[in-house]
């Protein structure tokens, strides 16, 4: 490959190639936080490796050379050192991404929000599990693969559910009772649906409530204002409304019997004293007429 100790544009566009400087601490890439920072993590990852020309040894594309010995030694230096860089941190980091997928709830957050958590656990740890190439599938071998997506399916499922709110307990119990089971994507869209629809009874709800309040208020005004009146003693209007203060219609009968300003309603004490005044003279005057008669 080399040339006097020189190397050619072609060697350095070999994926085996190593320059001297390459190093375990020659990639440097910054610390995953969390499942928050995950897709920007990933993508500088990805730039590293690419401007190394060692990507494919991540993503699978560049396979270990089965006819050419030097060609196998050279992959599996270049491995071994990735390796060494990348893989002291991966029993801690699988530790806790596992950990935090069994700990997440809804907790009050949306469908949405919930699953796309999940989501982005799900497919980092996906990400750093690395599975053997098969190169040849036999029918055994397919139902195999369909087996394990079906039980890794079941437990995203199962981890989905077991994080809903106790408010999605009924249809979480319906979700099980299926035959077969729903995919998590499935279920997702069944308590989205459900979450969508006690929204709307729930702001149906709160026009109601405030409908009626506000009816009883203006009833409350309508009674006040029609009570018993304090002047008459009638019904269906209030003393400040009353005829006998502000003047009858010209069509009642008593129009016009308002007494003029300045002057006071007669007496009702007075009145009756004076009826009895002339009760009491008028039945004097029929006893000396007895008397005189006699």
């Amino acid at each position: 490959m080399a040339i006097e100790g020189r190397y050619t544009f072609a060697d350095m566009q070999n994926p085996l190639f190593l320059h001297p400087s390459d190093g375990p601490l020659s990639i440097s890439i910054p610390k995953l936080q969390g499942s928050g920072d995950y897709r920007s993590w990933k993508r500088s990852f990805e730039i590293q490796l690419s401007s190394k020309r060692k990507l494919g040894f991540v993503n699978g594309t560049v396979a270990q050379s089965t006819t050419s010995e030097a060609e196998a030694t050279q992959w599996d230096t270049c491995n071994n050192l990735l390796e060494r860089r990348f893989s002291i941190t991966n029993g801690y980091r699988k530790y806790k991404l596992t950990k935090d997928l069994f700990s997440l709830k809804q907790s009050n957050l949306s469908i949405s929000e919930y699953y796309t958590a999940l989501s982005s656990l799900w497919e980092e740890i996906e990400s750093m599990n690395s599975l053997p190439t098969l190169t040849t599938i036999t029918p055994e071998i397919a139902n195999f693969l369909a087996a394990i997506n079906t039980m890794k399916e079941e437990a995203k499922l199962f981890q989905f559910l077991n994080g809903l709110d106790d408010k999605y307990g009924a249809q979480r119990s319906q979700l099980l009772m299926m035959t077969p089971l729903p995919t998590v994507e499935m279920a997702c869209s069944s308590i989205q649906q459900e979450e969508a629809q006690r929204d709307v009874l729930r702001n149906t709800d709160n026009y109601v409530v405030e409908a009626s309040a506000m009816y009883s208020s203006r009833s409350g005004e309508r009674f006040v204002d029609k009570g018993v009146c304090t002047v008459c003693g009638a019904k269906g209007h209030s003393g400040e409304r009353c005829w006998t203060i502000v003047g009858y219609p010209k069509w009642h009968h008593k129009h016009k019997k308002l007494p003029a300003k300045g002057t006071s309603k007669p007496n009702a004490h007075r009145t009756n004293s004076a009826r009895m005044s002339n009760n009491s003279q008028s039945s004097f005057g029929r006893d000396d007429v007895h008397i005189t008669s006699q």
